[in-house]
């Protein structure tokens, strides 16, 4: 049964917006979302949600969205992602990094997803503390990009052993094992790894935040080649996103500094390089942050996992900057990762994490 609170009133976009919480499971110490593409079109799509602890990796599909069970082991789902290949679908994951940074014995696993029974998945690659995974499609192949928190640990806070980034192309048949190479090395507190289209030509990569700083990882020709970092901050950086915010024609990044932190800050590019603003200072485990157009016109998401632990709303201001007076869709909930579904310029969902309160949630937003 879903549980329902209505919030309304809430003004973010200048008019009358109703958002709506529907609590779809209980999941102890659930972290992570992956949205699964391929919805037809005016449906909700599905999405998948794991457990950091030792608790479920579970799929949720419209209009029901009864949490079905996935695997139960062997937890420590810190990011996961959906493939679809020779007509099956899978939950791909990135398994066994626990509470504490325990990730020593952490593994990249794939479980089916259309079977109706729960699988202990199959083990397809080894990589210590891997944090973040993702794919991407390049001239007919599937290729896994996972990145490490770091390369080993004497003790929890022991940073020495810098991580990267490593490539893996997805055999032919997925159940074979996948060999990794490294294709970035030098990373420490590897926290985010995030798509993102940056220049007027809206070139292809990632945004890696680390406690080297900030950088952009561009799809290269031939990604069985040799991939060349840039760089966009020397701060120490948690997370980042990308969007055209001002409308210039050209996206600025949005990023959480340091790790875990409280900076909300926008980077722009000038002809002297890029320029960091900071919006706000008052995030408290700052561990969420998404820019996109939200509602029919641009939008930033950013959550905290202490303190209020408020998921927040900012919107443009009348400057073509990050208004500060902040709207916030829900507090209390200590959210880790979200999904955003647009439902043209007047709806939105957010498929949530909330780590906070060990549950899994959906918000439907009106304008």
């Amino acid at each position: 049964m879903l549980l329902c609170r209505v919030s309304p009133d809430l003004t973010p976009t200048g008019r009358n917006v109703k958002i709506t919480s529907h609590t779809l499971a209980r999941l102890p110490r659930g972290y992570s979302i992956a949205v699964i593409p391929g919805a037809p079109p005016g449906e909700l799509p599905e999405f998948l949600a794991g457990s950091e602890g030792d608790h479920e990796l579970l799929h949720f599909a419209p209009p029901e969205y009864r949490p079905r069970l996935v695997a139960r082991a062997p937890g420590g789902f810190i990011s996961i992602l959906s493939m679809a290949r020779n007509a099956r679908r899978y939950a791909v994951a990135a398994t066994l990094f626990k509470p504490g940074f325990d990730g020593a014995a952490g593994e990249i696993r794939i479980f089916p997803l259309d079977e109706n029974a729960a699988t202990p998945g199959i083990t397809v690659a080894h990589l210590a503390y891997t944090h973040r995974i993702t794919m991407f499609r390049h001239d007919g192949g599937d290729f896994l990009l996972a990145s490490t928190l770091c390369a080993g640990k004497s003790h929890r806070e022991d940073w020495s052993l810098p991580g990267g980034i490593h490539l893996a192309e997805v055999p032919a048949d997925p159940r074979q094992p996948w060999a990794l190479r490294q294709i970035v090395s030098g990373l420490s507190k590897n926290h985010g790894m995030d798509f993102a289209e940056l220049g007027p030509e809206r070139r292809p990569g990632w945004l890696l935040s680390a406690m080297e700083g900030l950088f952009f990882l561009p799809l290269p020709a031939d990604p069985r080649g040799a991939w060349v970092r840039e760089a966009i901050a020397n701060t120490e950086t948690s997370d980042a996103s990308a969007y055209d915010w001002d409308g210039d024609g050209e996206p600025e990044v949005f990023s959480i500094s340091p790790f875990h932190g409280e900076v909300l800050a926008l980077h722009k590019r000038t002809r002297q390089g890029w320029r960091r603003s900071v919006i706000h200072d008052d995030l408290a485990m700052g561990h969420i942050v998404w820019a996109g157009r939200f509602l029919g016109r641009a939008g930033l998401l950013a959550g905290s996992r202490r303190g209020r632990r408020e998921l927040r709303l900012y919107r443009p201001a009348a400057d073509g900057t990050v208004d500060r007076a902040y709207e916030v869709i829900d507090e209390g909930i200590g959210s880790t990762q979200l999904g955003v579904v647009a439902r043209g310029d007047r709806a939105a969902v957010l498929y949530v994490a909330a780590h906070g309160v060990d549950e899994i949630r959906r918000y439907d937003i009106e304008a």
